[in-house]
């Protein structure tokens, strides 16, 4: 009993200490007997007692507020419920009057709403042909700006346009008339291909053509000002723009491109056409095989053409004259009868037989190799063509035959290696006609004058 009862002393005792120290923060008096300790007990239940009954109140005050502004926002819904009511009342009242008001007016424009349709068309028409035209960059945005308000205002259908708008669209229009019959020269801002802009004195060719410093110009509507074009047409058609830049006096044969809304499409067309340079590119690897053997060709033919020219020179020089040397093929083999004068017909015949065997190489050389190469490049086309023809049935497999771009690459590919094929074979063909009659006329030559002198020597033995 005794432990039971100091148990419950110190139980206490902690209690009341641990809450001393948390609510103080400082330390408490330790009780010294029994009585003490109901004393600190007594008045910890006395303060948390005090503790309660002030947040009830607290929580009561809050109530009370909440339930204030609870009923101020019913009585707010209810204000706006009755404005809303009210707003859409007058609404519909408003939308009655207002279809009255517009069958009114309909009533009293009565045949106006047709030119409201008509200037509303001519002005959207006439704005969409003046910001694609190269007349733009002359005549400035202004006219495009009043067209875009015009059309704006027509299409309202309430309010007519002035004498001043109708009239300053009928010079407008009338302007860009004037203008494809005009050519004009004026200063104006040129983007160059590498991006800067400059100032230069540029050519309008009606509303088709614009031309400057000897180029052909495009006109850049996000920009509002001409643009040199990426590729130039021919030569022949610049050099006739550089003469109307700087002619004094007409006529000055030009070339106009007339085709499209406002000209210049079948030149935008052609100028993004490949070169030839281009094209050959489109071969791949083959194509390129193909342009390094038919230029090695070329110059082996070069060499050849020379070297068997020079050849027969000398033979036909040596041929009609009567003095040997050592400085052509024909010399040295008629030098064999001179020098060995006792010599017999047969062993003659077969001395020369074998000085011309040691010049055939000479003068036939390498035109084999023009010979193979004239074989082998329609084989070699043909297997670019075959890889082409490879490359589209794959693109046909994974993409379709619903775009026809998907397609193009392998096509090209597969023509172009046939054209470089038979564009290397067949002046080939003739290069190697051309150096074998040469060889065969100078070996032909030299046997016919080696034959003679054999001739001579069997009946002057005789």
């Amino acid at each position: 009993m005794n432990k039971i009862k100091l148990f419950i002393f110190l139980l206490s005792f902690g209690l009341v200490s641990s809450t001393s120290f948390a609510e103080d923060g400082e330390e408490a008096v330790q009780p010294s007997n029994p009585q003490e300790l109901l004393e600190i007990v007594k008045q910890g239940q006395f303060a948390d007692t005090q503790q309660q009954r002030d947040r009830e109140s607290q929580f009561r005050n809050e109530k009370n507020k909440q339930a204030k502004m609870l009923s101020d926002a019913k009585d707010e819904r209810a204000r706006l419920e009755r404005e809303a009511a009210r707003l859409e009342q007058k609404f519909e009242a408003n939308e009655a009057l207002l279809v009255v008001a517009e069958e009114q007016l309909r009533e009293r424009l009565g045949s106006l709403n047709e030119i409201f349709g008509h200037l509303a068309g001519n002005t959207t028409e006439a704005r969409n042909i003046m910001e694609q035209s190269i007349t733009a960059a002359q005549f400035g945005k202004d006219r495009e700006e009043f067209m875009r308000a015009l059309g704006s205002k027509m299409n309202e259908g309430i309010k007519l346009a002035s004498i001043d708008e109708l009239e300053t669209l009928w010079y407008e229009l009338q302007r860009e008339i004037n203008a494809s019959g005009e050519v004009v020269k004026f200063n104006a801002e040129v983007i160059t291909t590498d991006g800067n802009v400059e100032n230069r004195d540029v050519v309008r060719v009606g509303n088709f053509n614009v031309v400057s410093d000897g180029q052909y110009l495009t006109y850049s509507p996000t920009r509002g000002a001409y643009a040199e074009l990426g590729s130039q047409p021919a030569g022949r058609y610049t050099a006739q723009s550089s003469d109307i830049l700087n002619g004094e006096t007409f006529p000055v044969q030009f070339a106009v491109d007339p085709t499209g809304p406002q000209g210049g499409s079948l030149l935008a067309s052609l100028i993004s056409m490949p070169s030839t340079w281009g094209k050959m590119q489109e071969g791949g690897f083959v194509g390129t095989v193909l342009m390094i053997i038919g230029s090695l060709a070329t110059l082996l033919f070069i060499w050849r053409f020379y070297e068997l020219w020079t050849i027969r020179g000398s033979v036909i020089a040596q041929a009609g004259s009567a003095t040997l040397t050592d400085d052509n093929a024909l010399g040295r083999i008629l030098k064999i009868a001179e020098d060995d004068k006792e010599a017999d017909t047969e062993t003659l015949e077969l001395k020369m037989a074998e000085q011309i065997l040691k010049e055939r190489p000479t003068v036939e050389g390498l035109n084999w190799v023009l010979k193979i190469v004239s074989v082998v490049a329609p084989l070699m086309g043909l297997f670019g063509t075959i890889i082409g023809m490879i490359e589209t049935f794959t693109m046909i497999t994974l993409f379709g035959t619903g775009d026809p771009k998907t397609m193009a690459s392998g096509i090209s590919t597969a023509l172009v290696t046939t054209w470089l094929g038979l564009m290397v074979a067949i002046p080939t063909t003739f290069m190697y006609a051309t150096v074998n009659n040469i060889s065969r006329g100078v070996l032909g030559t030299i046997e016919e004058h080696s034959t003679g002198m054999a001739a001579k020597r069997s009946e002057g033995t005789q």
